[in-house]
């Protein structure tokens, strides 16, 4: 795989930026016609999509260089923190990031976090594949050596690779296509048999920590801590987060009113009325 897209000048454009950006774009798209299909203002929307982007991408790079393992390296070299293009982002990371910063517009413009969480579950999972297929063009969290068929061998020096001219897992490829796995879960079935506010995300944060927990085995990740990756125990962590949050909105559902966009029309304000 070749990293960089193209060259211009002094500024080289990686795939994996690339690859970023038509993440984060379709999955702002995606959440802002859904918004929109039920009634939901869509400025708010949209103010609540860049805040997330913001935070995400700051959430990302720290989460990344903090469990990266050359956190002084990045301290002394302060502006490489800012070279988000050149690859290492922490998905979780990402997602901390993002819920906080989204969190905090919707206080403050009065949205219901937990109906919001909901819209933009599948379309997190959608991105998340996306991107991955950037770490598979970038060379970044390759696998271990494998001699399976399905294994494949990165050559080019520019790759971010830690095991070049070897044979290893796509772990990258194994990432997106649990990503797109989880996106059709979750829009086309748990969607739909939704019964209280927050039971998407909640099946969100199931279904990527378990499958993330799965990739890892694939995975080339030097450090473990009983036998399991840093990323194995956030996933449970995950997971179990996940599960204190269904027993908390089953006992006590959210009530909420959604900004409907100005003027309603008689069919969305009766659905919302409804809910």
């Amino acid at each position: 795989m070749h990293p960089i897209a193209f060259v211009i000048g002094s500024l080289t454009i990686r795939w994996y930026g690339i690859m970023v950006v038509l993440a984060i774009a379709v999955g702002v798209t995606a959440m802002y016609f859904e918004s929109r299909r039920q009634g939901i203002n869509a400025d708010y929307v949209l103010d609540m999509a860049i805040a997330a982007v913001i935070g995400g991408i700051l959430g990302a790079r720290i989460g990344w260089i903090m469990t990266s393992g050359n956190v002084l390296w990045y301290l002394a070299h302060p502006l490489r923190i800012l070279a988000i293009w050149e690859g290492g982002l922490s998905y979780f990371g990402g997602i901390i990031g993002g819920v906080i910063a989204a969190g905090f517009l919707m206080r403050r413009r009065r949205l219901p976090f937990w109906h919001m969480a909901d819209i933009a579950a599948p379309f997190l999972a959608l991105s998340f594949g996306i991107g991955k297929i950037g770490c598979w063009l970038n060379g970044d969290s390759n696998g271990t050596p494998t001699t399976s068929r399905l294994g494949v061998i990165f050559t080019n020096p520019l790759s971010e690779s830690t095991l070049l001219n070897q044979k290893v897992w796509p772990a990258q490829l194994f990432n997106s296509a649990s990503g797109f796995l989880v996106f059709a879960i979750l829009f086309w079935v748990v969607r739909k048999r939704k019964r209280y506010d927050g039971q998407v995300f909640i099946w969100y944060l199931y279904l990527y920590g378990i499958t993330s927990f799965i990739v890892e085995f694939f995975r080339d990740i030097p450090v473990h801590v009983l036998s399991l990756t840093p990323n194995q125990w956030t996933d449970i962590t995950i997971v179990l987060v996940g599960v204190i949050a269904s027993v908390i909105l089953k006992r006590h559902p959210p009530v909420h009113s959604i900004p409907l966009e100005e003027p309603a029309t008689p069919d969305v304000a009766a659905r919302h009325a409804s809910t």
